[in-house]
């Protein structure tokens, strides 16, 4: 049996009672408000630039194994991106907290954060290049949703937020048009395999969401 319709509705499917929490988490709406304090925010800033670093390696390994030269030529377009979102955004955005790229690699990763990264580096070597693609799908469409969600929900109050810019980051056209292309790849790769790797992918999937979650619970603390 082959799978019935696109894997991206069925990963979104396993995944969203996930996401919606997610944009209920106080670290989220804080930020959304303008209410979450400095320091909170500069510890996931640093965080956040730790996770990238490995989010990066794992997308370099992935194109390492690419054989098919359309799949090279995708994931070199979406290395590219990532490597300019943090270099070029996030590590000036550092900087602008009073934090340098050479403070931030100094702190200590949480644990949360190093065990999610193991889990996707083994499930890539595991299961292959279909693994490695969904697990790091689901962290850039789930901060498109969540952003999306709570920008909806608080309109008025992120207007004036302080962090307004970090949600204008996940709804803007370029972030939304890229994550389109990544989950059309995903579909048109995994059009003709079998439910046992539908299984396993949406399990990569819900799990990787699930780490997300655990992520801003270890951020409020």
């Amino acid at each position: 049996m082959v799978l019935s319709g696109k894997l991206s509705e069925k990963l979104k499917s396993e995944a969203k009672a996930l996401w919606t929490e997610a944009a209920e988490k106080e670290f989220l709406v804080s930020m959304a408000k303008g209410t979450l304090d400095t320091e909170l925010f500069k510890n996931y800033m640093v965080q956040d630039y730790l996770y990238l670093k490995d989010y990066i390696g794992i997308l370099k390994r992935i194109r390492e194994m690419a054989e098919d030269e359309k799949l090279a030529v995708f994931l070199d377009g979406i290395i590219g991106d990532t490597e300019y979102e943090t270099y070029k955004v996030h590590v000036p955005n550092l900087r602008s907290l009073g934090i340098s790229e050479e403070d931030a690699a100094l702190h200590q990763k949480g644990q949360v954060i190093a065990d999610y990264m193991d889990f996707m580096r083994r499930r890539l070597e595991e299961y292959g290049i279909l693994a490695g693609l969904t697990a790091l799908l689901q962290c850039s469409w789930n901060y498109a949703y969540i952003a999306d969600v709570v920008s909806e929900r608080y309109p008025d109050e992120l207007v004036r937020s302080r962090y307004k810019s970090w949600f204008e980051a996940y709804t803007n056209q370029a972030y939304i048009e890229s994550n389109r292309k990544w989950i059309d790849a995903l579909d048109e790769r995994t059009a003709d395999i079998s439910d046992e790797d539908v299984n396993v992918l949406c399990m990569i999937f819900k799990t990787c969401a699930e780490y997300e979650n655990k992520f801003w619970d270890y951020l409020e603390g």
